[in-house]
């Protein structure tokens, strides 16, 4: 067997210093338990030695492999090593991880998928031979691409840059699966200032440019695994080559169309991989040459063909593939209001993901002080205050090519008004991102439809609180949300300090706007940004799994400056009561909430049961919330009557005014009539005016008599 390390003089040990002690541990990992040395250059040795990969009789491998490892003389630890295969007739075409030739040395093994020098600065001597042994082994059984393990293919890798080609390619994903080979032109623009860089668009079949490009293509039934690592050199070699492919290539045809414009050929060698691409969303990988026109025409088969590094422009559906989108979302219809800091940052987060159909709503304009942390970091001076949504699509528009037409969409319009003017069953998701309390109450009034996800996003605590409601079920209001964040204060810790630190006792206390002479926030778009990301990947998963209703609060800073936490708290469903004796009143009530009071009222059989009620009144629409109920223990149930005591609840009442910053507070009394109708008795109704009134905010409250399985909700008013 011929030996490349035969080329090289030998050494000894004595003649390579230091190393010599590094070298001699490494003996054990060889076949033999020795190795030989060789002067590979001044400052490189070549460790010679065979190891044993147990490859079997159909292996491409012999059972003993011959390798030479170059190691730096001198600066071992530092410079990385390099390895090749001794042997001359090795099969580089069957093995994907090689490196090309260099410095008149074979192709060397591509020991890991991460950066050699990064992987070598974290390991020894020892670690890189036994590194090769085991690249050895897997060669020897076809694993080094591990495609039953859903390994992705090494794409074919250029000798050289010296020539470009960028691509606008719309045809990979559908040409991994047609049936027929062909043979496809489209026209290629050579710059004259710089013909060392090509563009091609693959729609382009004009041929009107100065190149042509030929996109060669065997047919879905001819799977390619090899890795080539000779390519042709010349006109003959690379017709050849297109020949014994089954290429369906005429060179007749293609001197036919070659005027004198034309200036040179790009031949695009399509092969079809057995897996997808590293990086791409398809099997589809090339090799690609460049020759000279005037040499096809006259056939100069000695003509040099040069190398082609094929670099596509990326369009959204390899945004998706890159992104990890989840088909579940990736054609979804989303409609986003608002595209102020928040908004414009998920409408970019969701696009760069390859979400193609995103409807942009907005009546603000871009101002100056916009660009601190908007998504449009700039904008034209000839273009002087543009509307946010339209200079958003422009921006979104130009990100991809090939992108569909009227995908992304612009309305300067009023929130509330374009939903009302839309067509709802073509949405999707609608995310509210206007942080407007009036946004949000006017999208509780729309009935949306059963397959439609809402999200509300907002900031709050000057920024450093994100919000954002994933409203799976549309029927339930936005409001409900809040509530359930009321809730959450009265045992979540982070929830109460929050609305301990927001102070603003308003029904919705998440918004952006700070102060009422401010038309912004004070707040850093880096953390804008780090609530922007998680919002739209919670968006993106939002088809995803089992979903409910729920909150996602993103707390930055909270521990240190750089800190982020994210909490996700379930909102819970919500019944709802007309008042029976006042059906202009509503009242909304957690279905766990109710579902306790029920069986409270089971517990005690054929007695009375009750206890105090503890909520959330909202005035203007008249929507009482009762969100959580206090049982003292000195109460008293009979048959026919119920003594609601008073043990704890000074301490109780106390707990929720403060936990909640006084957003709940008393609102009335429940109790249960096992034996008689739900209707309030006499007793009832002298006990509320006497007892229960006088101590109700404003006048309101409610009193709810209940069974096991029914209930009635009655107003008290003065």
């Amino acid at each position: 067997m011929d030996k490349i390390s035969d080329k090289y003089p030998k050494i000894q040990l004595t003649a390579i210093g230091a190393l010599v002690k590094e070298l001699l541990p490494l003996a054990s990992v060889f076949d033999d338990g020795c190795f030989s040395l060789i002067d590979l250059d001044n400052d490189t040795v070549g460790l010679c030695g065979i190891i044993n990969t147990f490859a079997r009789s159909k292996s491409a491998l012999q059972h003993i492999e011959p390798v030479v490892i170059a190691i730096s003389k001198n600066n071992w630890n530092n410079v990385t090593p390099f390895v090749f295969s001794d042997r001359a007739d090795f099969p580089f075409n069957n093995f994907p991880h090689l490196n090309y030739e260099k410095n008149n040395l074979p192709p060397t093994l591509c020991l890991t998928r991460e950066d050699i020098d990064d992987w070598y600065a974290e390991h020894t001597l020892k670690d890189y031979v036994n590194l090769v042994a085991k690249w050895l082994r897997d060669a020897a059984k076809g694993k080094l691409m591990k495609l039953t393990e859903n390994d992705e293919f090494e794409p074919q890798r250029n000798h050289s840059m010296d020539h470009i080609l960028l691509r606008v390619s719309y045809m990979d994903s559908l040409l991994e699966n047609k049936k027929e080979s062909e043979c496809y032109l489209y026209s290629i623009t050579v710059p004259k200032d710089s013909p060392d860089i090509a563009y091609g668009n693959e729609q382009n079949e004009l041929l009107d440019s100065n190149a042509i490009g030929v996109r060669l293509f065997a047919g879905r039934d001819v799977v390619d695994d090899n890795w080539y690592t000779h390519y042709p050199a010349t006109l003959n070699d690379l017709l050849k080559f297109i020949k014994s492919y089954g290429y369906p290539f005429d060179i007749d045809s293609l001197k036919n169309i070659c005027d004198e414009k034309k200036v040179y050929i790009y031949f695009q060698l399509a092969l079809l991989r057995p897996a997808k691409i590293i990086g791409k969303n398809t099997a589809i990988n090339y090799l690609c040459f460049q020759a000279k026109v005037e040499d096809i025409v006259h056939m100069n088969q000695a003509a040099s063909v040069e190398e082609v590094l094929l670099i596509d422009f990326t369009d959204y559906t390899q945004a998706k593939y890159l992104s990890g989108t989840p088909d579940s979302v990736f054609c979804k219809h989303i409609c986003i209001l608002g595209c102020g800091a928040i908004g414009s940052k998920i409408a970019s987060h969701l696009h760069r993901s390859g979400i193609f159909c995103i409807d942009l709503v907005d009546t603000d304009s871009l101002m100056p002080h916009n660009i601190v942390r908007h998504a449009l970091s700039s904008y034209k001076s000839s273009s002087f205050l543009p509307n946010k949504a339209r200079a958003m699509k422009t921006h979104l528009s130009e990100m991809f090519y090939g992108m569909p037409q009227n995908g992304i969409k612009a309305y300067n319009k009023d929130a509330l008004e374009h939903i009302s003017q839309t067509d709802l069953s073509t949405i999707d998701i609608i995310i509210d991102a206007t942080a407007s309390v009036r946004v949000m109450y006017g999208l509780d009034t729309i009935t949306f439809p059963n397959k439609t996800r809402i999200v509300r996003v907002a900031l709050s605590e000057g920024g450093d609180v994100g919000v954002t409601y994933l409203c799976i079920d549309s029927k339930q209001p936005l409001a409900d949300f809040y509530m359930e964040i009321l809730r959450a204060s009265l045992i979540n810790e982070n929830v109460y300090c929050w609305l301990k630190s927001e102070r603003k006792n308003s029904t919705e206390n998440i918004r952006i706007g700070e102060g009422c002479h401010s038309n912004t926030m004070r707040i850093s778009d880096d953390t804008i940004s780090a609530h922007a990301a998680l919002m739209s990947s919670a968006i993106r998963h939002i088809f995803e799994g089992e979903q409910h209703n729920r909150i996602i609060l993103s707390f930055a800073h909270l521990d240190f400056s750089g800190s982020m936490q994210t909490y996700s708290l379930p909102v819970m469903p919500y019944q709802q009561f007309s008042c029976a004796n006042d059906p202009n009143w509503t009242v909304r009530i957690p279905a766990d909430l109710l579902a306790n009071i029920r069986l409270r009222a089971k517990i005690a059989g054929q007695k009375e049961n009750g206890g105090y009620l503890f909520g959330h009144i909202d005035y203007k629409r008249r929507i009482i919330y009762p969100l959580d109920h206090f049982m003292p223990h000195d109460s008293h149930g009979t048959k026919s009557g119920f003594r609601l005591g008073t043990s704890g609840l000074k301490d109780h009442n106390k707990k929720i005014i403060q936990r909640s910053i006084g957003q709940m507070e008393y609102i009335g009394d429940w109790h249960s009539h096992p034996t008689c109708s739900l209707d309030m008795s006499a007793i009832d109704i002298a006990t509320c005016a006497e007892n229960v009134l006088p101590q109700l905010k404003n006048g309101i409250g409610l009193c709810v008599i209940t069974k096991i399985n029914s209930s009635k909700f009655f107003l008290l008013s003065k």
